[in-house]
């Protein structure tokens, strides 16, 4: 198990928050292609940015490491601020990487994904506001 945990803490998690940080437009960057090459300019997507929640609520609340509360803290706020409509419901699928809706379909992907990240969430931090966006977006879907 230490081996696990040591590629998951050294590899992964610290490769996202060393290289895909958006210090300028906030967020994640969208895109890193299989060449390392970063690019800024890239769309930013919803499952993406809700996979990056989900793992470091986990991380947080696994591994009780700060550092990963902070990263889980951002990417909230990234996807509270961009990502949810807060006029029709539901979180957009597609962000440009100034955090424009470049593509607002409400795909059922999207929004499952976005329940999984802010129950994770919910789960490592209590924020009860994480958990009432999640019954919305369940709620949503049922309707």
């Amino acid at each position: 198990m230490d081996g696990f945990k040591n590629i998951l803490q050294n590899n992964i998690l610290s490769y996202w928050a060393e290289n895909m940080l958006d210090s300028v437009n906030g967020g994640f960057y969208g895109r890193i292609d299989g060449n390392n090459i970063l690019h800024p300019k890239a769309n930013k997507g919803a499952v993406l940015n809700m996979r990056i929640l989900w793992t470091f609520s986990s991380a947080y609340r696994i591994l009780q490491d700060n550092d990963y509360l902070i990263m889980a803290n951002r990417a909230y706020e990234y996807i509270k601020e961009y990502f949810l409509d807060n006029i029709y419901g539901g979180v957009y699928w597609e962000l440009d990487y100034k955090g424009i809706p470049t593509n607002r379909k409400k795909q059922i992907y999207a929004q499952g994904f976005a329940i999984y990240g802010l129950s994770e969430y919910y789960r490592a931090t209590r924020n009860e506001e994480a958990l009432t966006l999640a019954k919305g977006l369940f709620a949503l879907i049922e309707k």
